[in-house]
């Protein structure tokens, strides 16, 4: 298999989170779920905005190929969210094994690099890219609920997420 035909399936991979918030299927309104590819778009639009306007001393080829690379572990694993209750050993584990496989498949080893110090969280460049996965998710929730009028589906987010919103009105509060 290609990497092209690897990747590829990130563009058929439907957001989990959204999925069991039913947001899919509103008052007989039908909404087209984000891929996990459509996320990863996004995310490096928005990182790009925010390093650019908010001068930050990031490298930003890293960032970016940390947001590329950050979902290509759902490929065989799918997407699975906290709600589930899958142990953090377990789902990091089952996501390791795929990105190693890739990795080694495709002769690429900067995607289990970059991958696993996004895991980490350690680098600052992971430490943003984790931040604007999250604030992604949250402007999302924000999409949907006012595309379907159902503020719920947002404060829903907000309530599940409290430190998460905290940390990004402070930070990134012209978003929100």
């Amino acid at each position: 298999m290609t990497f092209f035909e690897e990747i590829i399936k990130l563009k058929y991979i439907l957001r989990k989170g959204w999925l069991i918030g039913g947001v899919g299927e509103q008052d007989n309104k039908s909404v087209r779920i984000e891929s996990d590819a459509e996320h990863t778009y996004s995310m490096a639009l928005l990182a790009l905005e925010i390093m650019n306007k908010k001068h930050l001393n990031l490298d930003q080829a890293k960032v970016l190929k940390m947001i590329v690379y950050h979902e290509l572990c759902e490929i065989d694993y799918g997407d699975h969210v906290p709600m589930e209750q899958i142990p953090k050993e377990v789902k990091y584990q089952n996501e390791k094994k795929d990105i190693s496989r890739i990795t080694t498949e495709h002769q690429m080893p900067e995607i289990v690099e970059l991958w696993e110090e996004f895991e980490a969280n350690k680098t600052p460049e992971a430490v943003f890219v984790k931040k604007i996965d999250k604030l992604d998710a949250l402007l999302q929730s924000k999409y949907y609920s006012e595309l379907l009028n159902k503020p719920e589906i947002y404060e829903s987010f907000i309530v599940n997420n409290r430190a998460v919103y905290d940390e990004f009105i402070d930070e990134f509060g012209n978003y929100i």
